[in-house]
């Protein structure tokens, strides 16, 4: 069963996925600069970065309307928090580690894994009930 605080997650989860892609469309060499601890000063994988961001964002907000209905874009959401840290380290971060990128992967990206994987659950679970 879908529960309140989880409907919560999901909002404050498309929220924060938009205000980041804004940030990565309006500051894609800061952010660079930061991940790579200055090595790079630019990289073209940030745009899409940011699209996918958007994108996550957008069905994390659909989710959050209807969780039930939208249980695959949630799931979806799940999988791309939970494969987009991989995306960067090969694409942006072109197979380094920083102690920043480590700090970018927790707090951006592995933070909302168990929350997701909780209402993704739930959804299902509900769905099966039925």
């Amino acid at each position: 069963m879908i529960q309140a605080w989880m409907r919560g997650v999901l909002l404050i989860a498309s929220v924060y996925n938009v205000a980041w892609s804004v940030f990565l469309f309006w500051s894609p060499n800061s952010y660079i600069k930061w991940m790579t601890e200055g090595i790079q000063t630019e990289n073209q994988w940030v745009f899409y970065q940011a699209i996918g961001i958007l994108v996550v964002a957008i069905m994390l907000f659909m989710g959050f309307l209807k969780p039930l209905k939208f249980k695959w874009f949630i799931l979806f959401s799940f999988l791309a928090k939970l494969l987009g840290g991989f995306a960067v380290y090969l694409l942006i971060m072109e197979s380094e580690f920083t102690k920043k990128f480590i700090f970018h992967l927790l707090m951006n990206d592995l933070v909302w894994l168990l929350p997701l994987l909780a209402i993704v659950r739930a959804a299902f679970k509900s769905e099966k009930s039925r």
